[in-house]
This record gives structure tokens, C-alpha cells and sequence, in this order.
């Protein structure tokens, strides 16, 4: 069990700094003009097509009319859809527009980048260790969701 205890407290060590540093490195590459709100909707939008309004608002910690605002401000840009749901009229879905994925992807091919050369100077056999480690800390944490 200390193998165990020992490789929680590295994850629970590790992650935080490492969702630091994505968020930082995913606000650099979103465009001028989008607040990082705005921006996490976006992502949201990707991850969760469909997902309503209230869905985002709980995934952004705030409250619904302020994930309207968002959501309003990201239509009028043409970066995102509202659609009405029609099971519940009362419900908004969204859908990322082809704008709004080439925002998304675009920086995300940058936060990419961005990873890709803070790790370039790791050897080979350290990223390949890395990156199996963490394939297998995302199959344990889905598989015991």
C-alpha cells in the first residue's frame, strides 16, 4: 500500500501544476478579445456538444445568467450555436460553429506546440515513460468513475 499512497500524492503534487501550466498556455493562444469565460465555453462546447446552457454554467462555477452572457456575446461573434432543445423548450443547447472549432483547434495546436518543446529536451525513454504513465492514470480514472 506505501507504492500506492506514494504514486496519490505525486498525482495530487503533480496535476495541479500541470492544469496551471495548460491553463496558461491555452489563454496564450486564445484569440484577442475572447475573456478566458468566453474561452472555456468554448472548450466546453467542444468536449460537450450538446450540453446546455446550465451545463456550462456549472462547469464555469457561475451562475446562469452569467453563462447567458457568455454564451450571447459567443453567438454574436459567430463562435458558437444555440439551439432550442426540443424535449424542453425552456433549455438552450450548444454546438461549436466552424469558426468556433478553428478557435478551439487552433489553440490547441499551439498549447500542443507549447508542451511539445518544454519537453523536447527530455530523453526519449523518459517521454515514453510519461506518456504511458499517464495513459494509464486515464485509463484507472475512467475506469473507476
Amino acid at each position: 500500500m506505501p507504492a500506492t499512497r506514494a504514486c496519490a500524492q505525486q498525482v495530487l503534487a503533480s496535476v495541479p501544476l500541470l492544469m496551471r501550466e495548460i491553463r496558461a498556455a491555452m489563454r496564450r493562444a486564445a484569440p484577442e478579445g475572447l475573456t478566458v469565460p468566453q474561452f472555456r465555453a468554448l472548450i466546453f462546447a467542444q468536449r460537450q456538444p450538446g450540453g446546455s446552457v446550465g451545463d456550462l454554467a456549472a462547469h464555469l462555477g457561475v451562475t446562469l445568467p452569467t453563462a447567458s452572457v457568455a454564451v450571447a456575446g459567443l453567438a454574436q461573434r459567430g463562435l458558437l450555436s444555440v439551439q432550442v432543445d426540443a424535449g424542453d423548450k425552456r433549455r438552450k443547447r450548444l454546438a461549436l460553429t466552424p469558426a468556433g472549432t478553428a478557435v478551439v483547434d487552433a489553440a490547441w495546436a499551439q498549447t500542443e506546440a507549447d508542451f511539445s518543446h518544454r519537453l523536447a529536451g527530455l530523453p526519449a525513454s523518459q517521454m515514453n515513460s510519461l506518456r504511458d504513465a499517464l495513459a494509464l492514470l486515464s485509463t484507472s480514472l475512467s475506469t473507476s468513475a
